[in-house]
């Protein structure tokens, strides 16, 4: 009986602790890729967040100087903000303007209403909103299943 008894206090142990963390800020999993374009699209930031269950996938236009290249992807998550950044290379000099497209991929996201903050180098963020997508249904209980870049 005492096993049980010890059991049966570790499992509520364990739902505990994971109940006071569920609170706390999460580190999601971040897969980051560059995709290659030449020349410069656009002199605007460009933050456009979509969600899909748990995983959401943030494109970014961000413009550089010619040649600078993302370093050290970095994501993270304080209260009902995701925050998402990268170092840049040194510029070397150069003058002509590019537009970096970067994708971060942010895997196990918590579920609740995200706001989307960018930095590339040491810039001000910029933000992104996100809104759940029109007509959809969800199955159950979470609502954020499905989100899209919001317009305001």
């Amino acid at each position: 009986m005492k096993a049980l008894d010890l059991l049966v206090f570790t499992a509520g142990v364990v739902a505990a602790t994971l109940a006071s963390a569920q609170g706390t800020d999460v580190r999601p999993h971040l897969v980051f890729r560059v995709i290659p374009m030449q020349g410069a699209f656009s002199n605007e930031h460009t933050v456009t967040p979509y969600r899909l269950y748990d995983r959401l996938i943030v494109t970014v236009m961000d413009p550089v100087t010619c040649g600078q290249r993302p370093l050290d992807a970095a994501v993270s998550i304080k209260g009902n903000t995701l925050f998402l950044s990268y170092a840049l290379t040194d510029s070397s000099g150069g003058s002509r303007s590019c537009t970096l497209v970067s994708e971060f991929e942010v895997m196990d996201a918590p579920n609740r209403d995200l706001e989307v903050s960018f930095a590339g180098g040491t810039e001000p963020y910029v933000i992104a909103k996100m809104r759940k997508c029109p007509g959809y249904k969800p199955s159950g209980d979470d609502i954020w299943e499905c989100m899209v870049p919001s317009k305001n």
